[in-house]
């Protein structure tokens, strides 16, 4: 038998009665449990509903592809997030983080940082004494940067200037330039930053987590930073994610 804490990320039917889940954990990643009856009785109800943080005991069996397979056998609520609930926009927003997560889906031990992260960003959801556009694009692009996409910001890849008035962000390598080295500037994935825009980028990627929440920007900026997390993560994932649709038109 497993124990572990888990944030539930989605709830999906199995059957008439029973449902399974998609939890992130520090240990084991993003995992699938199995519920047995999970859709009828109200034993573990609000500790494997989504958003909830608990603690899972889980026992593991080996399928015929030896591929391991996670059946729930008790569990306890640790945190609901349940103003999240209360707020539909932020409901779409928690969606939109936990489909990343589940996009990303990392397998494998050494997912400290990521839930770390996920559950600061949620917190400061649940408390709502933060800017949305703030915590989604915190989100984003630390998500990614400890999912292993973290891009090389500590200065011009050509000079080793730390910063000038013009840094280009390249998408496709992941470096940056400044505007003199800069080869080619009209490059469909340049992303050009001035030296508040670098700020702000740095701080993110590479921030302790105690100070990664501490700041505010202008709307000004929150506007430029909100298209650079989209267009990076858009470009690294390549994927569709309905819940920030939805969230965009809330």
């Amino acid at each position: 038998m497993l124990t572990f804490m888990g944030l539930i990320l989605r709830e999906n039917d199995r059957g008439e009665t029973s449902k399974s889940i998609t939890v992130l954990t520090a240990e084991r990643g993003v995992i699938d449990i199995f519920v047995r009856g999970g859709r009828k009785s109200t034993k573990n109800a609000s500790s494997t509903q989504l958003f909830a943080y608990s603690k899972l005991c889980v026992e593991e069996k080996k399928n015929s592809k030896d591929q391991s397979m996670f059946f729930l056998n008790s569990s306890e609520s640790e945190k609901l997030f349940y103003n999240i609930r209360l707020d539909p926009k932020k409901t779409a927003l928690a969606s939109y983080f936990s489909e990343l997560l589940m996009y990303i889906r990392t397998e494998e031990s050494g997912c400290d940082e990521i839930m770390r992260l996920t559950l600061n960003t949620l917190y400061f959801l649940d408390k709502g004494d933060r800017d949305n556009e703030l915590l989604k694009s915190i989100f984003e692009f630390r998500l990614l940067c400890e999912a292993g996409l973290r891009p090389a910001l500590l200065g011009c890849s050509v000079c080793m200037a730390y910063e000038a008035d013009i840094m280009h962000f390249n998408l496709s390598t992941g470096v940056l330039e400044c505007d003199k080295c800069c080869y080619n500037p009209d490059s469909i994935y340049d992303i050009e930053l001035d030296r508040t825009m670098l700020y702000i980028v740095r701080f993110i990627a590479l921030t302790e987590y105690e100070r990664l929440f501490a700041f505010k920007i202008s709307e000004r900026y929150q506007k430029k930073l909100t298209a650079f997390t989209e267009r990076f993560v858009r470009y690294n994932l390549k994927g569709k994610f309905p819940s920030l649709d939805f969230y965009r038109l809330l």
